[in-house]
């Protein structure tokens, strides 16, 4: 669903270089509460002297919540609960769900996209995870990255992996009709570009400030990738992240941690991700605002841009997205009139045949055209 209004521009392959086609949003009124919406329009104007960039990010969701496993309160109870968890990531489909999030991918073909929960799952039969600590689990069941490339390919796109950060690598134990049988979840960050976007300067961190659950032993590691990317002649530090999702005091640092590393950096920045802070009172997300970044969604009063979440299995016929944590923000920037952002991922026409959704997640999309 297209959730707010302003001018934006989408390329069109079949047109000159002189021209581009422009999507005009029609005005998304309020009546009793619900959302009355106008389909686009596309026209074809005379573009030769803009500059255009599409930015993507999209929480492409493990399949399971893995709280359940944060939250035992007895280490007794952690085989049968990743054994639920790893089984809900099964029955999610990555591959289906992959397909479907390429075809929106393929509809706006972003210059760059950021990516959270890109994850690998691996296996090891029979488990060692109970007396070796370190995860060396390498039967590959799951590479969603992989996938993700696969389905990109699928649908005649031609996309590389920018940059990308290894966050959390924890392998458990979980109990099966064969026994114990390790299960090893490793979580990414990823940027992803297009072909015709020149990509230099990549990075990636674990931020020094990491949730720490006692009981299991595991610090939970997040991060950040990063990339100098030029686009129409123009070059972006383009920035995508997943801040702690489970305890708000380390949200917060390691917000600020990101801010302060950010603090120098005088190209045009596009921060964006899941940040897990909660549009536009989050604590978090206000030190972005106070560092001088500004919110794109914020840029019109129209539209909620919630981004999260769907239940657990995916399978709720409405969605529930209720809050807006999934933002696109920019700063050293000179804001164009001409600009777009809205949610995708999160209408009924979007769920797979099986009835999940693409994600627990919506992402989100900004269209830029500079005069």
């Amino acid at each position: 669903m297209f959730k707010k209004m302003n001018f934006c521009a989408k390329f069109s392959k079949s047109v000159s270089a002189a021209k581009m086609v422009l999507l005009l949003f029609g005005v998304l009124l309020s009546l009793s509460g619900c959302e009355k919406i106008t389909p686009p329009v596309l026209l074809e104007v005379e573009t030769s002297e803009a500059e255009r960039l599409t930015v993507m990010t999209y929480n492409v969701y493990v399949g399971g919540s893995v709280s359940r496993v944060l939250s035992v309160e007895n280490v007794l109870q952690i085989p049968t609960e990743v054994a639920n968890v790893y089984n809900s990531v099964i029955a999610s489909d990555f591959p289906g769900r992959a397909a479907a999030i390429a075809k929106s991918i393929k509809l706006y073909q972003p210059h760059l996209i950021g990516l959270q929960e890109v994850s690998r799952i691996r296996t090891q039969s029979p488990g060692n995870s109970i007396t070796e600590r370190t995860p060396d689990a390498e039967e590959v069941v799951l590479d969603y990255l992989q996938i993700l490339m696969d389905a990109l390919q699928a649908e005649g796109l031609d996309y590389q992996v920018a940059a990308k950060v290894e966050n959390i690598d924890v392998e458990m134990p979980m109990f099966t009709d064969a026994g114990i049988v390790d299960v090893r979840l490793t979580d990414y960050d990823v940027i992803l570009s297009r072909r015709d976007v020149a990509i230099s300067r990549p990075m990636n961190a674990n931020y020094t400030n990491a949730l720490t659950i006692e009981m299991l032993g595991l610090e939970i590691q997040r991060g950040y990738a990063a990339v100098d990317a030029t686009v129409e002649g123009v070059t972006y530090r383009f920035v995508n992240t997943h801040l702690e999702a489970f305890a708000q005091e380390t949200r917060i640092a390691q917000m600020q941690e990101l801010a302060d590393i950010l603090n120098d950096e005088t190209l045009p920045i596009i921060l964006l991700g899941d940040f897990n802070t909660r549009a536009p009172d989050g604590t978090a997300y206000q030190i972005l605002l106070s560092a001088g970044y500004v919110d794109l969604w914020q840029m019109d009063a129209e539209g909620t841009g919630n981004t999260c979440c769907q239940d657990d299995a995916l399978l709720n016929e409405v969605s529930d997205h209720s809050v807006r944590i999934d933002q696109i923000f920019v700063r050293n920037l000179e804001l164009p009139t001409q600009i777009l952002t809205h949610t995708i991922g999160d209408t009924a026409s979007e769920r797979l045949p099986s009835g999940l959704w693409p994600s627990d997640h919506a992402g989100v999309v900004a269209h830029l055209a500079f005069e």
